[in-house]
């Protein structure tokens, strides 16, 4: 005869709590990251055809 082992299920907002705030925190830094290539690409072109 064969046992299995029923273990009660385990919580894990703690871990998805983490998860989501690690995402969030990557893609407002990748906004960021975007928004200020984007500031430098207009102020070349506006630098390069102001010249």
């Amino acid at each position: 005869m064969v046992t299995h082992d029923i273990h009660p299920p385990v919580e894990h907002s703690t871990a998805s709590l983490g998860a989501v705030v690690v995402s969030g925190v990557v893609l407002l830094g990748l906004l960021v990251g975007s928004a200020f290539a984007l500031a430098q690409l207009v102020d070349l072109l506006a630098w390069a055809g102001g010249s």
